[in-house]
């Protein structure tokens, strides 16, 4: 067994809990990195935008303390014309810079995360049955929202962050080019200032992702609680199920709390520093005024170029701030992306052979978990146009044969084949092509009907559209709909009857017209009177297709020309429906489900 072992979702979480953080941390990074190189031309001009107004920024003081000196010391009023240009030039220089940096930096994380979105779900299509099995679709809800938007809100600050640490190393320089005394005094204070912010930063990380962890598992309560809330309702849950979404909530809500609580005291000790060095520039550099070492024009320019200190290190905290969430978000998305499929597309695939869905399981060895084998050394073989009933207790293995024949999993031993050609070989695409299912649970897309109908084949025609409905008396009740085939149907289908969305699928699958036919319990929802008319359609349209129908009700087992019998894993009986009547364990398979027990 354990042909999922190493390949899905539950080995990646496995790896999570036991591999080291730096890994993860790692994988978050390259995720980051890779996407960031794939704007890296928006990114570019971003950063061009900002190099634009930095430059402008640094150099507005140097004109001003210039013009000070020369016009107000000096008396050379005549230059005063000169320097306002000077200013009104740089001043436009200024708007453009920001304005391209704002437009570009703000597009950039936009398309970052919708590609990490675009790559996400493809990944998540290309998963196998038993990446499914193993991990709720409100995690990967979670992961495709809210953990690409804290990735969006990380990396938005990067060009900010860049052009602040630039600005800072360039300001501190000026600063000494100013005045070098005071220059150093102010770095003293800012380097012990930062260096006790810092300290506090290695909190920010493990609050973030404890915030994203209980956001995931919230979204995957809601996301059961919205898809069983008929169950909820019909067996009055609704407390039960209040008070444990309030218990997840408020694990939320105190986890966001303690991140609050780390980020405020991070930015608290980091924003200070901005007022420590102005303590010390005010006092100190006054001194060096009033003792005459430090001209007017100095001060001033000192003063703005502190003042613009101020920014880089407001964009810095807020960058630090928001990382380790960006990071933590980073990593959820990466465990999704770095599992692999338990079922893969053939590097060289071959091509199906024309026939009529001949079907042959050689020696098939079985199980959804390693150590609860499903199917034991199983052979059987259908010939094309065969139409076959599948029969026997819940867990004997009746729907896994045809989850097999699709590839939805593959066998731990043995081998699948249609038309002489194994299943493996052939690529996904094409297979699924060839094979169209009804499965008992029905999915109805919010859409309208014929959207919904013309799914696996978007060029049918009206009258084609049309006449699969018919066969699957699906026609009649479209037609009593508020636009017929226009109609919208509302999420889950629920605006359905289950039997009205059964019959939508058959009529999907017959629209399909591919060369199997696979029904399983297809009509499990459907009243006798209407099957009893569906099956009538059911025979024209499995005319010439081989079919599988797994089922429970002796009129549809009728259809069949031939029965097979499974138990625990294993064929027991094959032959036709009055065949097995003598068969022990077929006639209890069947009274079973007279007396309304699923099997």
């Amino acid at each position: 067994m354990g042909h999922r072992s190493g390949a899905g979702y539950p080995r990646v979480v496995m790896d999570v809990a036991t591999d080291d953080a730096s890994r993860r941390r790692q994988v978050a990074r390259n995720l980051i990195r890779h996407h960031l190189w794939a704007r890296r031309r928006t990114l570019g001009a971003a950063f061009a935008g900002a190099a634009l107004y930095t430059i402008v920024v640094l150099i507005i003081p140097l004109v001003a303390r210039r013009a000070i000196n020369d016009v107000v010391d000096h008396g050379h009023t005549n230059n005063l014309r000169k320097y306002i240009v000077m200013l009104g030039v740089l001043g436009l220089l200024r708007a453009l810079g920001g304005g391209i940096r704002k437009y570009q930096a703000t597009k950039n994380p936009a398309f970052v995360a919708n590609d990490i979105r675009d790559r996400l779900f493809a990944h998540v299509q290309r998963m196998s049955f038993s990446f499914h099995d193993e991990i709720g679709a409100g995690q990967l809800m979670a992961r495709a929202s809210t953990d690409i938007s804290m990735v969006e809100q990380a990396i938005s600050p990067l060009p900010w962050f860049t052009q602040a640490i630039v600005m800072f190393v360039a300001g501190v320089i000026l600063l000494f080019f100013v005045q070098a005394a005071l220059a150093g005094a102010v770095a003293l204070v800012v380097i012990v200032a930062m260096t006790i912010a810092l300290r506090r930063a290695r909190d920010l990380y493990p609050a973030a992702a404890d915030v994203q962890a209980r956001l995931g598992f919230y979204a995957q309560f809601i996301e059961q609680q919205v898809q069983g809330i008929r169950v909820v309702k019909g067996h009055g849950f609704e407390r039960v199920f209040g008070a444990r979404g309030a218990t997840l909530a408020r694990d939320v809500r105190d986890a966001g709390v303690e991140r609050a609580r780390v980020r405020s005291r991070f930015q608290a000790a980091l924003l200070a520093t901005p007022g420590l060095a102005m303590l010390v520039v005010v006092g100190f550099g006054g001194w060096l005024g009033a003792t005459r070492r430090l001209s007017v024009g100095d001060f001033l320019a000192f003063l703005q170029y502190l003042a613009l200190l101020v920014a880089p290190v407001a964009a810095g905290a807020e960058l630090v701030a928001q990382w380790p969430q960006g990071m933590a978000a980073s990593e959820r998305i990466g465990d999704v992306l770095s599992a692999t499929s338990a079922v893969k597309d053939p590097v060289h695939p071959a091509r199906l052979r024309a026939g009529g869905g001949a079907l042959e399981f050689r020696d098939i060895e079985f199980g959804y978990h390693d150590d609860v084998p499903v199917i034991h050394d199983l052979s059987l073989r259908i010939d094309a146009g065969e139409t076959v009933a599948l029969v026997g207790a819940s867990g004997s293995g009746k729907s896994t044969l045809a989850y097999l024949l699709c590839r939805f999993y593959d066998p731990d031993g043995g081998s699948v084949w249609i038309d002489g050609t194994d299943v493996r070989t052939v690529a996904l695409e094409e297979l699924r092509r060839t094979v169209s299912v009804v499965f008992e649970d029905t999915v109805v897309f919010t859409a309208s009907i014929r959207a919904n109908l013309v799914i696996g084949r978007p060029d049918a025609h009206d009258h084609e559209i049309q006449r699969a409905a018919e066969l699957s008396e699906a026609d009649g009740f479209i037609c009593e709909l508020p636009d017929g085939y226009d109609t919208i149907v509302g999420p889950q289908g629920y605006s359905l009857s289950g039997g009205q969305r059964q019959r939508l699928a058959i009529a999907r699958a017959i629209l399909r017209d591919s060369r199997i036919l696979i029904l399983d319990d297809a009509m499990s929802a459907v009243d006798p009177p209407t099957e009893a008319a569906i099956r009538r359609g059911l025979v024209e349209a499995m005319r010439g297709r081989t079919t599988l129908i797994i089922a429970h009700r002796v009129e549809t087992i009728a259809l069949a020309s031939r029965v097979v019998l499974l138990d625990q894993g294993r064929i027991v009986a094959d032959g036709t429906h009055h065949e097995l009547l003598s068969v022990a364990q077929y006639r209890a398979a069947l009274a079973l489900d007279e007396l309304g027990v699923s099997s």
